[in-house]
């Protein structure tokens, strides 16, 4: 039996691997298999740490809200310092603007993978649920929420490429959410 940490350093190879094959090919080219070969184990090798396809798109699933936590800074529900509106703004803002090609990708093949497999949506949810939270305090709570939404609004159309925005609609867009964004507290 491998030892706690390889076990894990194992897990977080698969689950980088999963990552990769999902971002370049798409949920339904996410096999076990296919896994298992990129990272260069047998499936059996594999399935002692994801028993099955939908165990990976899970632990994917959690490990991606668990980073975008940390990137916007969603703060932890028992954590007694509400971060303010303006520095939340500012981290979202970023996070919107200036997510490489890379993580739009693999976003937009997660978005496919949770619309296929509903049961992979609950820890989104609560994600959602932690970042509209973090801004509903103080006595612009409202502009911070439809700041929020307008960026959750426009990253969405972006990884569903609904719309392909030009450099100069994106500057103007960013321009005006950070005006707005000085009024907050």
């Amino acid at each position: 039996m491998a030892a706690p940490n390889e076990s894990s350093n194992s897990r977080d190879k698969i689950l980088d691997a999963a990552a990769d094959l999902l971002a370049e090919r798409g949920v339904t080219q996410l096999t076990i298999q296919a896994t298992a070969d990129a990272v260069g184990i047998t499936k059996a090798g594999l399935i002692y740490h994801f028993k099955t396809r939908d165990d990976l798109l899970t632990a994917l699933v959690e490990r991606m809200v668990a980073e975008l936590d940390a990137q916007v800074g969603v703060p932890a529900p028992d954590d007694a310092e509400p971060i303010s509106l303006r520095a939340k703004m500012a981290e979202l803002t970023s996070f919107t603007f200036d997510m490489p090609a890379s993580q739009k990708k693999l976003m937009a093949n997660m978005l496919a993978a949770a619309s296929a497999h509903p049961h992979l949506l609950p820890p989104v949810q609560a994600l959602f649920t932690r970042s509209y939270e973090a801004l509903d305090h103080g006595p612009k709570a409202g502009l911070a929420q439809l700041l929020s939404v307008a960026l959750d609004g426009l990253l969405l159309i972006e990884l569903l490429q609904l719309h392909e925005f030009t450099p100069d609609q994106r500057a103007a867009m960013r321009k005006t959410v950070e005006e707005l964004a000085r009024g907050l507290p």
